[in-house]
């Protein structure tokens, strides 16, 4: 009597890792991960292929480059596996300018997500940063707005501070043996107000005077300090796995009237993260000349 495989299901996180999936169903184990990724509105992905001679990699890039709603795709950063490794941005259905990465994914239920999230992230505001001289790095399109170096030293303030609180909430919750499995689901409101954080800006609000920037930073060391404040959300994002992200809460850096449960505290910070590099290519395209 023959026999037939029962087929494996597909979990569908921002994370997928080739190596649990037999060489020969690589392909379409990827294109089915894709599309189901895509229905689920994910558009950071990261695709754990790993190095060896490359052929898992050139199958990886392969269904990449041939799939529509594929925007971006490239190595990821050594920290996140280098060349062993591959983050992929997602077109949403939303309409958007061409020549602007759509990273908004939905609310992360696994620290998996949320850690390719920030990997997208950083390596988005790389690509800005070294598109750009200094002195358009520098420049605002118009007096009271801020420029792409600008908003980028802001970020570097605020993740740093978000870094700190989730490393707080993070020992905390381990202190008092918070752990559960996952995928978690957050409330209509917390979700609410993730979505209203998300680029383009729904409303306009004057940054907190203590994360106002200076006017002129150094591109490269400015890149430098958001990579470290960055890698640092990754680390903690890290040492987060195991915890209850719905139980465990962290406090807002802004305001102590907003408590945030862990999970979306980390996604918090990569929307307002989102928010402001669109605003920083907003402020580097004003300089682009027109055809």
């Amino acid at each position: 009597m023959e026999q037939h495989e029962e087929p494996v299901p597909i979990p569908i996180t921002g994370v997928f890792d080739l190596h649990s999936i037999p060489p020969r169903d690589s392909r379409p184990a990827l294109e089915e991960y894709l599309r189901l990724a895509h229905e689920r509105h994910f558009t950071a992905l990261r695709i754990i292929h790993g190095r060896g001679i490359g052929v898992r990699r050139e199958i990886v890039r392969s269904v990449l480059s041939r799939t529509p709603f594929v925007h971006s795709f490239q190595d990821a950063p050594a920290e996140a596996g280098g060349w062993g490794a591959t983050i992929v941005t997602l077109r949403d259905e939303l309409p958007q300018d061409p020549a602007e990465p759509q990273l908004r994914p939905a609310v992360a239920s696994r620290i998996e997500d949320m850690i390719a999230q920030f990997d997208a992230i950083w390596l988005e505001a790389r690509q800005l940063v070294l598109s750009l001289s200094a002195e358009d790095f520098n420049r605002q399109p118009r007096p009271g707005l801020w420029s792409a170096g600008q908003c980028l030293d802001h970020l570097v303030d605020v993740d740093r501070m978000y870094g700190e609180k989730l490393a707080e909430a993070v020992s905390r919750g381990k202190s008092e043996g918070r752990f559960a499995e996952g995928p978690f689901r957050y409330g209509w409101l917390e979700s609410h107000v993730l979505r209203s954080a998300e680029p383009p800006a729904k409303f306009r609000a004057k940054a907190p005077r203590v994360f106002v920037p200076s006017p002129r930073f150094d591109p490269e060391q400015t890149l430098e300090e958001f990579r470290k404040a960055n890698r640092e959300l990754v680390r903690v994002a890290n040492s987060a796995r195991g915890l209850d992200l719905r139980r465990v809460r962290v406090a807002s850096p802004v305001t102590r009237l907003w408590k945030w449960s862990l999970g979306a505290g980390f996604a918090a910070c990569a929307a307002h993260d989102r928010r402001r590099l669109h605003q920083a290519r907003q402020a580097a395209r004003a300089f682009v000349p027109q055809a």
